[in-house]
């Protein structure tokens, strides 16, 4: 069994009779029973403002089906009397309640989506699911209650008294609850997936194509596999800590879900919070107001209240407001844009005129504190003064929560220190510790190494690559430990990172790749190579292939997305030039470089994008272009051969099933090191050898005190 506490408040007035049923609950479950249950779970019914923001204790278990229990902690001289569902009261802050029909309210809220699952309702309609309120009165005893003669009432509910909390009576209780068969481990299964983060899985996209063998086909397979959570994301994207949060997190491993979910769960319980989410990309607008609506509707919501639940770009403007720019209105300054900062602090890039921004910012303005939360996504794209500036804008007991990528840009594998982020005070001690755990269990600081959206062999060939261990020239980058590379779920086969120049194999277990078309051969390959010749070839040849994603194998253009590496001059002149061959196959094309930048994908065209538009979006079919860039970068990049690296790493990384990379003109060094790792990592059980790297001779070596990235958004 599982417990999960949405929220926690240490033992106050009315709370500790929650926390004496929760921790008997916990009591009388095992491990063994197949189950969870959550504390204080985040509900919203907009038919009933009186309706209270959270079910008390919720249960899924596949014996007794969905049980949900509400707790209150009157003692027997506080009721007066009953009255149907009404219970009257006395000495108490309300002069009446009616806890069953908020249990029994709740509950059929809760399995309303549960209903539209084929396989969790029967040929007539009705639910497997059974629901089931109950009222748990641990101040009262059975023979108060009796004496009182509530127990003789007809429209009394089932009840928890305080005798019923030992272990053995508490299972008695579950044990008469009127569940009929036992739901099957499939049933059990999808009905947690409803209730455990997200929409109906049966999705969004219509029917299953009656031929599954293709990409469309397929790719429902990935669309349904990754609305699933796991138990840990589950637990991760409900719970409100009290107090700052960081979320590390490989590429795929569903971050951005985590916080979209986390923000509506926030919201259903506390819609008059102030909220914000953050982030860097532009293009990210679309994505994370969607999975915000999505799961707030999940909740019971119909529509957030965007003037509480804010989501801003991190620098923001005229037009659309950011985190900087309203920070910085509330604290009587006037923002500075993007010119008026290359005015006074130089042509920086965009990433460190934000910082100088925000550094004056904290260091001479007011900072308001008006909100209540805000969660940064894309993280490690920030520098320290944007996470001081969200910091002080917040109200105690400033709930920052961040999602950190682990290996997003390959040069920040480790979270930066909170020490170095947000300092210290006098003695040393930091200002926000994210050590231990806080009251409940809600984990101060969490890290997931395991990567649902993108298929293990376009993961391995990423960082392998992203880092070029097996290139000719030598490594640009490296993870040089054994520890690192476990933090981002390998394992090491053979070989000492020690013993500097000797072969080191490494493999990724199914367990920490668990992609929904993982046991799918029909899919496979996932990751592909080609060169060309020439480039004209080359955008003859992926025309051809979108076009046969498109036609043939039933993808929608929208699932399709092209990303051109080069200059920014060469990716506009190579997307411009396949746009064109898109055209003449009837196909529209999306440049995202014109027209809104918030907007990343348009209906009915194929998306094509410089890679940092790209970053932190993704997209079934994915075609690298001009993998030739490598050998010959931006000249604004001189002879540093990590950027390039790692845009190809973030490139490859956009994938939610298929990534096919091409490159073009005589580059047999680059071409054969792809080339053959592709080969290596579509094998069954890929392993990669490559030689341990000097520390001392890397670019980049990818150490535990590196300090947080930063990308020129020039695309």
């Amino acid at each position: 069994m599982k417990f999960v506490a949405a929220e926690y408040e240490e033992a106050g007035s009315g709370v500790g009779s929650e926390l004496e049923v929760w921790d008997r609950l916990k009591r009388c479950f095992t491990p063994d029973d197949v189950g969870v249950c959550y504390y204080r779970f985040p509900i919203v019914d907009e038919r009933s403002a009186a309706l209270d923001r959270e079910a008390d204790f919720v249960m899924l278990h596949q014996r007794y089906g969905l049980v949900v229990i509400e707790c209150k902690g009157y003692t027997i001289d506080q009721i007066e009397s009953i009255e149907g569902s009404r219970w009257n009261l006395s000495g108490t802050s309300q002069d009446a309640s009616a806890p069953y029909s908020q249990a029994r309210d709740h509950g059929f809220r809760i399995r309303s989506p549960m209903m539209r699952e084929p396989s969790l309702v029967d040929e007539r309609g009705n639910c497997h699911i059974v629901m089931t309120p109950l009222v748990a009165l641990p101040n009262v005893s059975r023979d108060e209650w009796d004496d009182r003669g509530f127990g003789d009432l007809p429209s009394v509910p089932r009840m928890i008294l305080r005798e019923d909390l030992s272990r053995g009576a508490l299972r008695a209780v579950f044990d008469s609850l009127p569940a009929d068969d036992a739901l099957t481990m499939d049933q059990y299964a999808d009905a947690r997936a409803v209730l455990g983060g997200g929409q109906a899985i049966s999705g969004e996209r219509g029917p299953v194509l009656t031929d599954e063998d293709t990409k469309a086909g397929l790719y429902e397979t990935v669309q349904k596999g990754l609305q699933r959570f796991d138990e840990r994301q589950e637990e991760i994207g409900i719970q409100i800590p009290d107090g700052p949060q960081q979320i590390r997190g490989i590429a795929g491993s569903g971050k951005t879900a985590l916080l979209a979910r986390k923000a509506a769960a926030m919201h259903a319980k506390h819609p008059d919070w102030n909220i914000a989410v953050t982030f860097n990309t532009r293009s990210l607008y679309q994505t994370i107001r969607n999975s915000i609506r999505r799961f707030y509707a999940d909740f019971g919501g119909e529509e957030p209240d965007w003037t509480r639940l804010e989501v801003l770009h991190g620098w923001g403007g005229k037009t659309e407001h950011g985190m900087y720019y309203k920070i910085s209105q509330s604290a009587g300054q006037t923002p500075r844009t993007v010119g008026t900062a290359k005015d006074e602090f130089g042509d920086r890039g965009p990433g460190k005129l934000l910082e100088a921004c925000c550094r004056e910012l904290v260091e001479e303005a007011p900072i308001q504190e008006e909100y209540d939360a805000i969660l940064i996504d894309e993280a490690q794209d920030m520098e320290p003064a944007f996470y001081q500036m969200c910091y002080e804008a917040l109200t105690p007991p400033k709930r920052l929560i961040w999602a950190y990528d682990e290996a997003q840009n390959l040069t920040s594998l480790s979270a930066p220190s909170p020490k170095n982020v947000f300092g210290s005070d006098d003695d040393g001690t930091p200002t926000v510790d994210l050590s231990g755990i806080y009251p409940g269990g809600i984990q101060k600081s969490q890290i997931m190494r395991k990567s649902y959206r993108t298929p293990r062999s376009a993961l391995m060939l990423a960082h392998v690559f992203g880092m070029g261990l097996t290139s000719s020239r030598g490594p640009v980058q490296a993870i040089t430990t054994q520890e690192g590379w476990e933090d981002i779920g390998y394992e090491i086969l053979e070989g000492d990172f020690r013993r500097i120049g000797e072969p080191v194999s490494i493999r990724r277990p199914d367990a920490n790749s668990p992609h929904p078309l993982a046991d799918r051969p029909e899919a496979t390959p996932f990751v592909t190579f080609d060169s060309f010749d020439r480039r004209s070839s080359e955008l003859d040849a992926v025309a051809d292939e979108i076009e046969n994603d498109v036609r043939y194998h039933g993808l929608e253009p929208t699932d399709v997305l092209v990303i051109p590496l080069g200059t920014v001059s060469d990716v506009r002149s190579i997307g411009q030039q396949l746009a064109h061959r898109l055209e003449d196959r009837d196909l529209d094309a999306n440049l995202v470089w014109k027209g809104n930048t918030s907007v990343f994908q348009k209906p009915g065209e194929v998306t094509i994008s410089g890679i940092n538009r790209a970053k932190g979006n993704e997209a079934a079919s994915v075609y690298l272009l001009g993998v030739d860039y490598l050998d010959d970068p931006d000249p604004y990049w001189h002879d540093n051969r990590v950027q390039p690296r790692n845009e190809a790493f973030v490139g490859i990384t956009r994938t939610r099933a298929w990534c096919q990379v091409t490159g073009a003109g005589d580059h047999p060094a680059l071409f054969d090191e792809i080339g053959s790792l592709v080969e290596q990592v579509t094998e069954t059980d890929p392993v990669v050898t490559f030689t341990a790297p000097d520390p001392t001779e890397l670019e980049n070596e990818i150490a535990a005190d590196e300090t947080i990235a930063t990308r020129i958004d020039q695309f």
